[in-house]
């Protein structure tokens, strides 16, 4: 969606009270940038002419009656009249086109007034409130963007840390998880993320992050452009530097950084939308993705370990399903035994 339709878009949803945070965040975000300026004007001068105006009433003071307001009307005509013209009646509950020209004006300056200084307060909380943060919980992936652009895929159980507006020389989030990043170019803010100890380096290219705390290896896997990782511990700090298909693997535990080729790195654009390709992967491997994706133990027999599987999975299934098709091609079985999934031949 333009960027112009999208101000109009939550413009209205803006009049109807009707945006979420994230839709009044990305409202004021486009209002902040300057480049549809006219735009707003064109749409509160929209707004303005669809409301009706009404006739002014009481411009005499209320406690005189009706009676004597026409009465004292009359007489402070009647020493104005210029003599041998007759006077003509002009009802007080008719408004004068001044008035209205008049009353206009003003409102409409007080809205635009009223809308530059809500905008400018409300900007100046969203700046200076902590860091904004998205979660995608259960099996769900969550797909979004960034104040700079930058595009964002969000895997099951992973939580990105980042702020309304990018500030200072830097452009730099959190993550706990996994995410698929399209990142915005900007070669003088460079985008760094933040995972632990492991910081990913970039300019503007397009990448995969896994970095669940509960698994022992950080994985960047990256499709296009350059990206540099690097890892604190024991006093110094690790870095690698990759290529397009390439992926640099981080062992938490070990405290090693280590690099390989990846040549189907392009896979992860399925994978960021949960549909998983297996082109003769271990199922050892198959059912790390398996318990990562859904959060769960699953138990393989020792005599299926390096059996290699061939097919599709789609994560946005539910588990039994996938189970179900994994063990009807290795020709296996699967029960849920305490809480944990077990594979058997």
């Amino acid at each position: 969606m333009e960027e112009k339709q999208e101000l109009a878009h939550l413009y209205q949803l803006y009049l109807n009270n009707r945006c979420t945070t994230e839709e009044l965040n990305r409202f004021f975000i486009l209002i902040n940038k300057g480049k549809e300026e006219e735009n707003l004007v064109q749409l509160l001068s929209a707004t303005w002419d669809q409301t009706p105006m009404s006739p002014e009433t009481g411009l005499l003071p209320y406690f005189l009656p009706q009676v004597q307001q026409q009465q004292t009307a009359a007489h402070a005509n009647s020493h104005t009249a210029v003599p041998n013209i007759e006077l003509l009646e002009v009802p007080l509950q008719k408004s004068y086109p001044m008035f209205r020209y008049i009353s206009a004006i003003a409102a409409m300056l007080l809205i635009f007034c009223g809308i530059y200084f809500y905008r400018t307060e409300l900007w100046s909380a969203i700046e200076t409130r902590p860091n904004l943060e998205i979660a995608s919980v259960s099996n769900s992936r969550r797909q979004f963007q960034l104040s700079d652009g930058t595009k964002i895929w969000l895997s099951p159980h992973s939580k990105l840390t980042y702020p309304a507006t990018f500030k200072g020389n830097q452009r730099l989030v959190n993550l706990d998880g996994e995410a698929f990043f399209e990142v915005a170019h900007d070669a003088s803010h460079p985008f760094i993320i933040k995972t632990g100890k492991v910081s990913t380096r970039v300019l503007g290219t397009s990448f995969s992050l896994s970095a669940y705390p509960s698994e022992e290896d950080v994985n960047v896997t990256l499709l296009s452009g350059k990206v540099a990782v690097s890892f604190d511990a024991a006093g110094k700090t690790t870095e690698a530097m990759i290529t397009a298909n390439q992926r640099v693997s981080v062992n938490k535990n070990k405290q090693t950084i280590s690099t390989i080729n990846f040549p189907d790195a392009k896979d992860f654009l399925d994978r960021r939308l949960g549909l998983f390709d297996y082109k003769g992967t271990p199922l050892s491997e198959v059912i790390e993705d398996l318990e990562m994706q859904y959060q769960v133990k699953i138990k393989l027999s020792p005599e299926l370990q390096k059996h290699r599987f061939y097919g599709h999975l789609n994560m946005n299934s539910p588990l039994a399903q996938n189970l179900q098709k994994l063990c009807t091609v290795m020709e296996t079985n699967w029960k849920e035994d305490g809480g944990q999934y077990v594979i058997t031949k």
